[in-house]
C-alpha cells in the first residue's frame, strides 16, 4: 500500500505519495502560509494533488512542536504558530477523504532514517536534525518513542548550559540555543565584531552572516568561522554524549541543514561525546550523519501513516 507523506515546515510544505520500499512517486512544494485558514487549505491541496496516485491508503501529517496525538493537534510550535490549537484530523479528513494521523515533525524524520536511511539495519536509533531550530527522535526495539501524550522526543529542548543563551522556546541553554543554524549564525555576528580584520568579520561588514555564510568561509579556512563551527560541534556533542547516555543508541544520525558542514561540526562533537559518554553505551555507537536529507520527513510521515493503517505503531505511544 502506498501513503502520502507531508511535511510542514516553517517555510516550505512537501508533500509525497511514498511507496513500501521508500520511494517518492510523485511529489509537490508551497510556500508555508501562516494564516491558520490558509495553513489548512495548502495542506488539503498538497495532499490532494498526490493523493490520487494508485493505492494510497492513508496519510500522516508531520508538523512541528509539540503534538497532542490523541487530539491530534499542535499545542505549541514557536516556529509556526499558526499550526496551533487547530484540530487537524477533523480539519483535514472531510477535505481529503483519508485517514490522517500527525506526527512531529522530528519523529517522522527520525522515523525515515529508520525505516529508509542510515538506521535501516538498526533496532535503537537516535536521530537529531540542526536547523533553524533542534528537533529530533527516538526509536528504540524498533518502536519509535513517543510518550505518554505523543510529544515525547525534543531532543532540541534539552538544557544543556542552565545559564547559556534565550531559546526560541522561552528556555535558556537549550541545546538548540547552542547548536542550531540560528545559533551558529548569531555566535558568528558575535565573533566577527571581536575579529574584525577576519573573513567573516569583513563579510559582517557588508551584510548580516547567515548559518550557511561560516560554512562557506569555514571551508576556505577562515580561523573565526572554523572557531563557531567547532564550538557548536562541542555543545551538540554535550547533547549527543547525554541522549547516548540514556538511551544506548547503536546509531546517533544528525542531519539537517547544518550538516552541511559535516565533519567541520561532528569532529567536535564527537570528542566531546569520548569525553561525557559513559562505556559500554559510548563504545556502541556510532555518530553518523544522515542519509535522507530533506526527504526524510516525508518519507518518515509516509511509512508512519502506513504504519498506523495496521495499527502497529501505536504500539510506541
Amino acid at each position: 500500500m502506498n501513503a502520502v507523506g507531508v511535511d510542514v515546515g516553517g517555510t516550505k510544505i512537501a508533500a509525497g505519495v511514498v511507496t513500501p520500499e521508500g520511494k517518492i512517486l510523485d511529489e509537490v512544494r508551497y510556500p508555508t502560509p501562516h494564516s491558520p485558514g490558509t495553513l489548512v487549505e495548502t495542506i488539503a491541496r498538497a495532499i490532494t494533488e498526490v493523493g490520487d496516485a494508485p493505492e494510497v491508503g492513508g496519510v500522516c501529517l508531520a508538523v512541528p512542536g509539540l503534538v497532542l496525538a490523541q487530539e491530534n493537534k499542535v499545542v505549541y510550535s514557536p516556529n509556526l504558530r499558526a499550526v496551533e490549537g487547530i484540530p487537524l484530523k477533523d480539519e483535514l479528513e472531510p477535505k481529503i477523504g483519508m485517514p490522517l494521523t500527525v506526527e512531529n515533525d522530528g519523529n517522522a524524520a527520525a522515523w525515515g532514517e529508520f525505516r529508509f536511511g542510515v538506521g535501516s539495519e538498526a533496532d535503537h536509533l537516535v536521530f537529531v536534525t540542526l536547523g533553524t531550530g533542534i528537533g529530533g527522535g527516538v526509536i528504540t526495539h524498533g518502536i519509535l518513542m513517543r510518550g505518554a501524550q505523543g510529544s515525547g522526543g525534543e531532543l532540541g529542548h534539552v538544557t544543556i548550559q542552565a545559564t547559556g543563551p534565550r531559546c526560541a522556546c522561552g528556555n535558556h541553554g537549550c541545546l538548540e540555543a547552542l547548536a542550531s543554524g540560528t545559533a551558529i549564525g548569531r555566535r558568528a555576528r558575535e565573533l566577527a565584531v571581536e575579529h574584525p580584520d577576519s573573513a567573516l568579520g569583513r563579510l559582517a561588514a557588508r551584510r548580516q552572516i547567515l548559518g550557511e555564510d561560516v560554512t562557506e568561509l569555514a571551508r576556505e579556512g577562515d580561523e573565526v568561522a572554523l572557531s563557531v563551527l567547532d564550538e557548536a560541534g562541542r555543545w551538540l556533542g554535550v547533547g549527543l554524549a547525554g541522549f547516548i547516555n540514556i538511551f544506548n543508541p547503536e546509531v546517533v544520525a544528525v542531519g539537517g541543514g547544518v550538516m552541511e558542514a559535516e565533519e567541520l561540526v561532528l569532529e567536535a562533537a564527537r570528542k566531546e561525546v569520548i569525553l561525557r559518554a559513559r562505556p559500554p553505551s559510548r563504545d556502541l555507537a556510532d555518530v553518523k550523519v544522515a542519509t535522507l536529507g530533506p526527504k526524510s520527513g516525508v518519507l518518515g510521515a509516509a511509512a508512519l501513516a502506513r504504519d498506523a493503517s495496521s495499527r502497529e505503531y501505536l504500539l510506541g505511544g
